[in-house]
């Protein structure tokens, strides 16, 4: 029986230990001499070998080698046809880095063997192609990154605005309007006030100084008459209290001069159909009753103050109605006070969080039992002012935002000259400044028993050294 060995016939395998095999049928007969240690040239041309019964360890050495070409060769053409199968599943829009296959491993008839040792497993190594697709975004990740960039965009503005206001709030707040300091007869002034000379020393004005007038108005104070004569009536209510508040724009330090209402000083008088009917030296919180109630009567108590302060440039102004007290007290989640005296429902030494009316009744009750009842009120307007002002303060620091939410919930209450220029310059001062407090003076002088009400009659040298401090430097 003639076994024929072809390297096209993968599936045929030779038994060469069947005594009746008896010839092999070999293509590379150099190969074949090599592995039997017979000379090439006494093979047969057409790689025919006779084999006898007596060469078993020859025939099983062929055996094994045959065995071993064989399953390289198979290995070579499963890899070969695992390639040609996935580069057509792929598809035809993208790049691929192509396979050169060997001529002989085509070619029919033939399979290029590899040398391998019987010994050792052949491993398969297969490249794998990693195609760099672009990513594309889910839906959700779209919405979030669109929510993302919008934030930002809002954040972005909220910044330039509030610089935007920063500045113009800076440049109307600063503008002096040209000084004209009228001072005492014991001190002496030069270029209009700019500098002032006061016991030997000589003090120059602090440019680096804003200022606005707050008030707290009641418009349901007494009527008062202005003229007899006419039998008009000042309808505007009052101010019941009064504040100078000012502040370095360089440091961001604020100073506030608390001004008594019964303050004796000289008060423009205007008719209720707001005709100028001279001055008169009265209680400085009427100068609001001679108007609308509103800017006119800001106005006329702003003329007040800046007279009584030898026209300090003071260019803002406003006016909180008592009504207003509460639901800015809790648009900053309440203020923690504690009582310097007993009256309605507060004990002097307790704490009080104040909530709603509870905040207008601490800032505005005033006993009529002493001529000294305003004085007390206004300590307790003070303790008030600086816990509120620290609430603003911390609540800044956290949301920026703070200042115009206070601002927009006091609007219905306020009347002022003031916009979100002087809010925003004010706020972002303070908060450049670290907000050491608020340091509150009052007007120093005496309250005496008038006709009728408490006068409150000021220590001209005292004040005028209050004002030295707090307006001018002293240079010499």
């Amino acid at each position: 029986m003639s076994l024929q060995g072809n390297g096209n016939n993968h599936n045929y395998r030779p038994n060469l230990n069947d005594e009746n095999d008896s010839f092999l049928k070999f293509n590379d007969s150099e190969q074949y001499a090599q592995i039997t240690g017979q000379n090439p040239t006494s093979i047969e041309q057409d790689g025919t070998v006779e084999f006898g019964a007596a060469e078993d360890e020859r025939k099983k050495k062929l055996q094994e080698a045959i065995e071993s070409e064989n399953s390289s060769a198979y290995e070579d053409l499963d890899d070969f046809i695992y390639r040609q199968n996935k580069r057509r599943a792929r598809t035809s829009g993208h790049r691929h880095h192509h396979h050169h296959i060997s001529p002989s491993v085509l070619s029919p008839g033939r399979v290029r063997r590899k040398k391998s040792s019987s010994k050792k497993k052949h491993k398969h190594r297969h490249h794998h192609h990693r195609h760099h697709r672009k990513k594309r975004l889910r839906k959700w990740q779209k919405i979030s990154l669109g929510i993302i960039i919008a934030l930002i965009s809002l954040i972005l503005i909220l910044i330039i605005a509030i610089a935007l206001m920063y500045f113009a709030g800076q440049n109307a707040l600063l503008d002096d309007g040209g000084l004209n300091i009228n001072v005492p007869d014991f001190a002496e002034t030069s270029d209009n006030g700019q500098y002032i000379t006061y016991k030997g020393h000589k003090y120059k004005y602090n440019d680096r100084i804003t200022n606005i007038l707050c008030m707290g108005s009641d418009l349901d104070a007494e009527i008062t008459r202005v003229s007899p004569a006419e039998d008009d009536y000042a309808t505007g209510g009052q101010a019941d209290s009064l504040f100078l508040a000012s502040m370095n724009v360089d440091t961001g330090d604020i100073n506030m001069v608390n001004i008594s209402r019964e303050t004796m000083t000289d008060v423009n008088v205007y008719t209720a159909s707001g005709k100028a009917a001279g001055s008169r030296n009265e209680q400085i919180c009427l100068a609001y009753a001679y108007g609308d109630g509103e800017e006119t009567s800001c106005q006329n108590e702003l003329v007040a103050v800046r007279r009584l302060f030898y026209n300090l440039p003071v260019n803002f102004y406003l006016s909180l109605n008592i009504n207003g007290i509460g639901p800015i007290n809790d648009s900053v989640g309440g203020v923690l006070v504690r009582s310097p005296e007993t009256i309605a429902e507060f004990h002097e030494g307790e704490t009080y969080n104040l909530h709603g009316s509870l905040a207008q009744s601490f800032v505005r009750a005033r006993s009529h039992a002493t001529v000294k009842g305003n004085n007390l009120r206004m300590e307790r307007q003070k303790i008030y002012l600086e816990s509120f002002a620290q609430n603003v303060f911390t609540k800044t620091r956290s949301n920026l935002g703070t200042p115009l939410d206070v601002y927009n919930t006091a609007n219905t209450y306020i009347t002022t000259n003031a916009g979100l220029n002087e809010v925003a310059y004010f706020s972002v001062t303070a908060l450049r400044g670290g907000f050491n407090g608020l340091n509150i003076a009052n007007v120093p002088g005496e309250v005496k028993e008038g006709k009728k009400y408490a006068e409150f009659y000021v220590d001209e040298e005292k004040f005028f050294e209050l004002f030295l401090k707090l307006y001018y430097i002293k240079v010499e």
